[in-house]
């Protein structure tokens, strides 16, 4: 898994062979949501759309969605996509570098951004599999949404490396430090853009916006500090970010694009003792919500 993949010189890194039938749609944006460990359900939709024939000119996501929709920029074939997010030392990659005392001391004392973990070895992890890829290299044309709590802005990368920007889309406050790139202290792009789009919208080359969000059942929320205060400030953000995407929905059909919002949903992942076979699980769940759009289609 660690050896590093050389992407062919072709600006489709995965072209239609002559037995293919022909892509549905070559004016399709696809972008993938914010999601704990929903990359494998993201990477599963993906690969079945592509199997089916669909290419989009276009794919982006925030978080988990910015590593399905990087890995599948990237050129890898699916197969090796499906090995690395349903595999457990991609997941390991976010915190197995993190001096854990002296993170713990520096954070209480001497960070203003503080962090559970440090994400550093996760891009060199992905650097490890497709090199120092560049974003302006790819196709499907790539974004990454990430968030700059100094100045309060959310940014779309649309350029510089491609392992970085789906890393520092990653990091969620107070879980992971800021990843620092473009010029800034990069956090979780689903702070404001659960579903990222806003750079498609008055992109005359896409006429239909498909968005995947991973969703997972409510379960019982804890009682006991600080889980409980963890649990009420998630579901605060969850409200505030579903009304943002009912404003950009609206705000994508007054521009004229066709929207698809598709959900696959499933039980949450666990974090410490989910294995190999329930992440292959979420795949299958994501390619099947794909399979199921195309036959409706």
């Amino acid at each position: 898994m660690h050896g590093c993949w050389l992407r062919p010189p072709l600006r489709n890194p995965l072209p239609l062979t002559p037995e293919s039938d022909p892509p549905v749609s070559s004016r399709v944006a696809i972008s993938l949501g914010a999601s704990f460990l929903g990359y494998a359900t993201h990477t599963g939709f993906l690969a079945k759309l592509h199997e089916l024939g669909l290419r989009p000119v276009a794919v982006g996501g925030s978080s988990a969605g910015a590593i399905a929709a990087g890995l599948h920029a990237s050129g890898l074939p699916p197969e090796k996509s499906r090995e690395i997010v349903t595999s457990w030392a991609f997941r390991q990659s976010f915190v197995q570098q993190t001096p854990w005392l002296t993170q713990y001391i520096r954070c209480t004392f001497a960070e203003s951004k503080p962090g559970l973990f440090k994400p550093e070895a996760a891009v060199t992890f992905l650097e490890s599999i497709f090199g120092d890829l560049k974003i302006e290299d790819l196709s499907p044309r790539f974004m990454a949404a990430v968030s700059d709590l100094t100045t309060h802005q959310t940014h779309f990368l649309t350029q510089g490396s491609l392992a970085r920007a789906m890393v520092a889309s990653c990091c969620v406050p107070t879980i992971f430090q800021p990843l620092q790139h473009a010029g800034m202290d990069c956090f979780d792009g689903g702070v404001a853009h659960e579903t990222p789009i806003d750079p498609w919208l008055e992109d005359p080359e896409i006429d239909t916006l498909i968005l995947h969000r991973v969703m997972h059942p409510r379960d019982d929320a804890p009682t006991v500090v600080p889980f409980n205060l963890v649990r009420l400030t998630a579901e605060a953000h969850a409200c505030a970010s579903e009304q943002l995407l009912q404003y950009r929905l609206k705000l994508a059909k007054m521009h004229g694009k066709k929207v698809v919002v598709l959900t696959t949903r499933h039980e949450r992942p666990a974090l410490l003792s989910g294995t190999e076979k329930q992440m292959h699980a979420f795949y299958e769940a994501g390619a099947r919500t794909a399979e199921q759009y195309l036959q409706s289609a």
